[in-house]
């Protein structure tokens, strides 16, 4: 009954750019292992809410969706008064070790940035 969301941010044209750059070689995906086959691809083809089949192939488009999706979670945890808890992290600011530890209790040096 009751959850914490967890919403990350980060500066969208990094972020597109990251998705569009990372792919897995590995046989555990159920993707062709190419990078034909980035992350980004594979949200362009995956038919999320608010991102259809098609949509997504460029930084506006990305961050239209993105920013549609922010907006549907903050409304739903609303729903939710004291229930549920929404946590709201920028991955790349620099005290981000630390807002992690004081939202979770875990510490702050196990969270890193990795890719």
């Amino acid at each position: 009954p009751n959850a914490t969301f967890v919403l990350t941010f980060r500066n969208m044209t990094k972020w597109y750019m990251s998705m569009t750059n990372w792919w897995s070689d590995s046989k555990e995906v159920p993707f062709k292992p190419t990078k034909d086959n980035s992350m980004r691809k594979r949200f362009e083809v995956a038919n999320i809410t608010g991102l259809p089949v098609g949509v997504g192939r460029n930084v506006s488009e990305f961050s239209h969706f993105y920013c549609e999706y922010v907006k549907r979670v903050r409304k739903e945890v609303e729903k939710y008064p004291g229930r549920h808890e929404l946590v709201e992290i920028d991955i790349e600011d620099p005290a981000v070790g630390r807002q992690m530890e004081e939202a979770f209790g875990v510490n702050r040096t196990c969270w890193g940035h990795s890719n």
